[in-house]
């Protein structure tokens, strides 16, 4: 009896655990502006230039970085490897897919958002 109370305990703790709730339409929702340019592709990381904030605890900084643009979704035309750059405390990863929401600055473009496209991220524009 006691082996049997063991195996249940076993998997009911191992079976909660495991549990992953999915993420919601809401959560897979990337809004993007007018001028903003939506992409599929692979980040190639370089160079990090910590911010000089006294207040960050954690290390922010910008990041460049090289867009292997597989696709683009909405907006102009871009080269396939676009230069870009997005703030963060560490780097994207660059071992898989994602969705970019791209937003033009004076020298190029920043990451404004980006979903892995494992989780089936959906694009929605949002301007006047």
């Amino acid at each position: 009896m006691r082996r049997t109370i063991i195996a249940l305990a076993t998997i009911a703790m191992t079976s909660a655990c495991a549990t992953v709730s999915s993420e919601t339409l809401e959560d897979r929702t990337l809004s993007y502006g007018c001028s903003d340019i939506v992409a599929i592709g692979r980040l190639e990381n370089g160079a990090y230039e910590a911010s000089d904030s006294a207040d960050d605890l954690i290390g922010h900084g910008w990041i460049n970085a090289t867009l292997h643009v597989r696709r683009v979704v909405s907006g102009g035309t871009v080269p396939t490897n676009l230069p870009v750059r997005y703030f963060a405390h560490t780097y994207m990863r660059d071992d898989r897919d994602f969705m970019f929401v791209l937003t033009p600055v004076d020298q190029g473009f920043e990451i404004a958002t980006a979903q892995l496209m494992s989780a089936r991220p959906r694009a929605v524009r949002d301007c006047p």
